[in-house]
């Protein structure tokens, strides 16, 4: 358990057994005669409570029992929890009982006499009040540990989140880079398709700047951004490739953003830039039983190696954003062929 450290802490603590007691005196009030009796009858059992609930949450199972030290954890409590029983036994016979003794005049004739040995020494007496003494100490620590298995999930969902930022700062700038080096050598050219590329560039940047800081994106703006980069792409390489670009959507769906686009970047790295002769590139996107269908094929050039010796840090980043984005809800199959390079992803939408 933490410690209360903190104002918040000290009042919800003390929120929690300001509930204990009205619980436990509302639902006693018919037993007992005065009101002054009442309180502190459960005043008194309210302090051996407290007692028993922080000595095992913030003693016994950080110090003993997180120590995988069980059979003395085990002895530790029955000992608590005889020590409590023996102080309620004590005020129950040397102050209760000589103050009010009209109150446990039936309670008293569940012993043979009214002393302490004869009470204390009862084990269903003591059972009864141990399970008493114990049931705020299993409240709060079901609270604390519901409230700590949500910091733990926050946790992991913030460090989820900054691998994310993280493969994604890789991922943008190796895009930009290859796209930049596209411009470039088209500005070498003093090509009139320069000023084309400017702005499918410039569409780009804004959708990778502004616009992909969420989760999850729709599938019809990511679809946009592979047709402005594979238009970005043609101009570049002109009739060297030639492109199939069918999508089957409804135009809601969303997906994790800069996903499919990375495909594409590499089937153009690897398919396009690297041939002699002419390349082709077909590319399917289906929507189909609420199931994201993503097919990507490029041709692949007769010297190009081994994909297990050159891998790509585009691709390599995309399967963990996958692992983190969508767990046991993809997969993705690589099928390499002599002359063909193919990319198959499901998501489940």
């Amino acid at each position: 358990m933490k410690p209360l450290n903190t104002t918040r802490e000290i009042v919800l603590h003390i929120l929690f057994w300001s509930c204990v007691f009205v619980f436990s005196t509302a639902s006693a009030t018919w037993y007992y005669s005065e009101t002054r009796e009442l309180l502190e009858v459960y005043g008194f059992r309210m302090l051996l409570q407290m007692v028993v609930a922080y000595a095992i949450i913030g003693l016994l199972i950080p110090k003993v029992l997180n120590k995988k030290r069980v059979i003395l954890f085990s002895i530790l409590v029955l000992g608590l929890f005889a020590s409590v029983y023996a102080l309620c036994t004590l005020f129950l016979v040397e102050y209760l009982m000589p103050n009010y003794p009209i109150s446990y005049e039936v309670f008293l004739k569940r012993f043979d006499s009214p002393t302490f040995q004869s009470i204390f020494f009862n084990f269903n007496q003591f059972f009864s009040r141990s399970l008493y003494y114990a049931y705020p100490c299993i409240i709060l620590m079901a609270i604390l540990f519901y409230r700590e298995r949500q910091e733990l999930l926050m946790l992991h969902e913030k460090k989820r989140e900054a691998e994310l930022n993280a493969l994604k700062n890789q991922l943008n700038p190796h895009f930009l880079f290859n796209t930049l080096n596209s411009l470039y050598l088209l500005a070498l050219k003093k090509s009139d398709k320069t000023v084309r590329v400017i702005e499918n560039l410039s569409h780009i940047l804004d959708y990778m700047l502004y616009r992909c800081d969420k989760k999850f994106v729709l599938l019809k703006d990511e679809l946009l951004l592979i047709n402005k980069y594979i238009e970005l792409e043609q101009i570049r390489y002109g009739k060297r490739v030639s492109i199939s670009f069918d999508e089957s959507i409804t135009g809601e769906e969303k997906i994790a953003p800069l996903l499919l686009l990375t495909f594409v970047e590499n089937a153009f790295k690897h398919g396009v830039s690297e041939a002699i002769e002419n390349a082709a590139i077909t590319i399917q996107v289906e929507n189909k039983d609420n199931k994201l269908l993503f097919e990507l094929k490029n041709t692949k050039p007769g010297s190009h190696r081994e994909i297990t010796e050159r891998k790509s840090l585009g691709l390599s980043n995309i399967k963990k954003q996958l692992e983190l984005l969508y767990p046991n809800k993809h997969q993705l199959n690589i099928i390499e062929k002599p002359n063909t390079y193919t990319t198959e992803l499901e998501l489940s939408l």
